[in-house]
């Protein structure tokens, strides 16, 4: 099992569907849905409770995830020990570091931060600075792969239709990106 759930077969689909960086051109003739004003199901408002104290196990990646709102999250790591990777808002990388037991780590405002257990795991307490924060997830059931359409998906990975619909399955399946590994 690779990342998101994938095996390595549909990892290495996903991977080589991959024409471009940032900019995507979208082929001639694909149609981009219209936006729905009225439409707010799919909007997050309040995961603070599945956000209190994480456990990872041996060698697993948890989601990158960032603050949507202005909070500041302070990171604790109660058990264990593992990598912190965090990336500011210009998209560059302003920290990579071993966290262990007794660490305390703060993550900026709007910066997305994924931690990384080593063999034995890590277990920690992610603090916010707002009563009622908001999260963005790039996997789970609130990822935000989920607040998009099929289309825009298709487009920006290069999929086709009955691959975006396993891609998008099996991110939804876990907040774990990366599984334990041996």
């Amino acid at each position: 099992m690779v990342a998101y759930n994938l095996n390595n077969e549909e990892a290495e689909k996903l991977a080589k569907s991959q024409a471009g960086v940032l900019l995507i051109k979208l082929p001639d003739g694909q149609k981009m849905p219209q936006p729905c004003k009225n439409s707010t199901d799919k909007m997050v408002y309040n995961i603070d409770a599945a956000r209190s104290s994480p456990s990872l196990e041996g060698n697993a990646m948890s989601s990158p995830v960032y603050a949507a709102d202005s909070s500041v999250r302070v990171i604790y790591v109660a058990k264990g020990s593992g990598r912190i990777q965090v990336v500011g808002i210009n998209g560059a990388s302003v920290l990579d570091t071993k966290l262990m037991a007794g660490h305390l780590c703060v993550v900026p405002r709007f910066f997305v931060a994924s931690t990384i257990a080593d063999g034995e795991g890590m277990e920690y307490l992610s603090m916010i600075t707002a009563p009622q924060p908001l999260f963005g997830d790039f996997t789970g059931e609130t990822s935000v792969w989920g607040a998009l359409s099929p289309q825009v998906i298709q487009a920006s990975l290069n999929l086709t239709p009955e691959f975006e619909q396993v891609f998008t399955a099996k991110i939804k399946k876990s907040t774990i990106l990366v599984p334990p590994q041996d």
